[in-house]
């Protein structure tokens, strides 16, 4: 077992692709940057098997085509599967602002395109929540308060609600921490693109900053 540059510990090959076990985190002191995504109205009764394995395609498809446009190592990342979505823990050496902008742009970019000649039923629509903080290894995957955290940020309610009234392809909501680091880097973060979104999820209560496309870029 050998530490990677990604500061994730995992047995050779390379991580990408493996299941969880194989995979731990070798430095549980530094912050990775974390991203939370979930397909909306997964399980809407139009969509059945076969357009539900379609989307799932569709979005793994759609996050590595954005994570190249935006010069994340998409192939470096831990990843785990949701079912409706998954969660990506990215190498501690990317600037962590790069989760917000470029990324969304480019994200909203390729649902867009992909979305043109798609049904309703299959029409790819994802809420995506990006957080920075420790996180955990085990042997059954990762773990950690973090993890939990980002999690609330993807399920909250008002989330939810806010991309529904939008009608965008993708929403994407950035916890306090990892707005307050973006807005001090600098780089393609725009603060004024983003809105506060008071967030209450189970026990969490938080203030998160809501990023959606303008309405130019959803056409």
């Amino acid at each position: 077992m050998t530490a990677s540059p990604t500061g994730l510990r995992a047995a050779d090959p390379p991580l990408a692709g493996r299941p969880p076990h194989a995979v731990h985190v070798a430095h549980s002191d530094r912050e990775l940057p974390l991203l939370a995504v979930d397909i909306a109205a997964f399980g809407d009764p139009r969509r059945d098997d076969e357009v539900q394995l379609h989307l799932r395609s569709s979005l793994y498809a759609r996050l590595e085509e954005a994570f190249t446009m935006t010069g994340l190592p998409w192939p470096g990342c831990y990843r785990e599967d949701r079912g409706d979505g998954a969660l990506v823990v990215v190498p501690p050496q990317v600037d962590p602002g790069n989760l917000l902008a470029p990324l969304g742009h480019h994200l909203n970019a390729v649902l867009r395109r992909s979305n043109r000649m798609a049904s309703e039923a299959a029409h790819l629509r994802v809420r995506v929540a990006a957080h920075i903080g420790r996180v955990h290894g085990d042997d059954n995957g990762v773990a950690g308060t973090s993890l939990v955290h980002l999690f609330r940020l993807l399920e909250a309610p008002a989330f939810k609600r806010a991309l529904a009234a939008s009608g965008a392809d993708v929403g994407l909501l950035a916890s306090d921490h990892l707005h307050g680091i973006a807005r001090a880097c600098g780089g393609f973060f725009d603060p004024a693109a983003y809105e506060p979104l008071a967030v209450r999820c189970k026990e969490t209560r938080a203030r998160a900053w809501l990023w959606l496309p303008g309405p130019g870029a959803r056409r």
